[in-house]
């Protein structure tokens, strides 16, 4: 510290955050105590790292009783713990040397943190088809990600395909920039647990990856039909909107009451439902194209009032 005839006492009102994104801007407010003859105005400040000077500027003025002061910095760009040093100096004023005020603390920069998002994935897929998902990141600062890459691999850590992120954000999102990634599904039938990772390189500021995993069910190729039919029990009239599963196979019925699955040779559970109707379960055998008709009982509304009444 330079040396002044006087000294500024300094003291947090408000201390500086313990961690923050490295190159973000942190908040904290200070409240001076300053020499008798000399005051605020025309005062300036450094933000110090050892001799280094990090920030200055004008000391902004107080809008406070209490004389408090709120600044908002700019943390340093590498990460790890800064010791840094806040200094506050006066103007000369009336005859009066400028004084100065130290005000020591620590600070740690970390890494931007990145959030992966996957959505689109299809399940079922055919074995040893082509598919596709969307994936999506983002930075906690809102970062521009745009031509990073986003790898999908699979349980041995194999890379099964990539997607580089454009400029456009998801609908409804801020800041979560997104790609589509082509893939192909393997030959072993089942479920299979696959996993996206994300580690932003060649940056300005550091950033931390992540990942997340996505599963999908691989079934054999489809080789016949199945119709369902859903009906009004008593009125025999169409119900639309129905959740139509066969295994892991699934489809919703049109304004027909109809709906169309394609599956492969075998024994399956068949499973209808649609709020408000009760629907009979069974188990189906497929060696051919063939045609299922469900009779669905209408269910009689809930009685609103029927927890006080019991």
């Amino acid at each position: 510290m330079s040396k002044h005839a006087t000294v500024i006492a300094l003291a947090f009102k408000d201390a500086p955050p313990a961690t923050v994104d490295a190159g973000g801007a942190f908040s904290f407010s200070i409240v001076p105590a300053w020499p008798k003859g000399l005051g605020p105005e025309g005062a300036s400040y450094v933000l110090r790292k050892g001799e280094h000077r990090l920030q200055g500027g004008a000391l902004p003025e107080s809008d406070k009783d209490d004389g408090s002061i709120a600044l908002t910095l700019r943390a340093p760009d590498e990460t790890g713990e800064h010791r840094l040093t806040f200094v506050v100096t006066s103007a000369k004023q009336d005859g009066h040397e400028p004084a100065e005020g130290t005000l020591p603390f620590a600070l740690t920069a970390v890494p931007h943190e990145t959030s992966l998002a996957l959505w689109d994935v299809p399940s079922p897929v055919v074995r040893n088809t082509r598919f596709e998902i969307k994936a999506g990141a983002k930075c906690s600062a809102s970062c521009g990600l745009a031509g990073k890459v986003i790898e999908i691999r699979d349980e041995r850590d194999t890379l099964m395909g990539s997607g580089a992120l454009g400029a456009t954000t998801a609908p409804g999102t801020a800041a979560l920039v997104f790609t589509a990634i082509a893939l192909k599904a393997p030959r072993r039938l089942g479920l299979h647990h696959w996993t996206a990772s994300f580690t932003p390189s060649e940056l300005k500021l550091p950033h931390s990856g992540t990942t997340s995993r996505f599963s999908f069910v691989a079934v054999a190729e489809p080789a016949h039909s199945v119709s369902v039919k859903v009906v009004h029990k008593e009125t025999k009239a169409p119900i639309a909107g129905a959740q139509v599963r066969i295994g892991v196979y699934r489809a919703q019925t049109d304004d027909t009451g109809s709906a169309r699955v394609r599956v492969p040779k075998g024994a399956f559970p068949l499973i209808v439902t649609r709020v408000g109707y009760k629907m009979p379960e069974r188990n189906i055998e497929v060696a051919k194209d063939i045609r299922v008709r469900i009779a669905a009982e209408k269910l009689p509304p809930e009685d609103p009032f029927a927890l006080w009444t019991a």
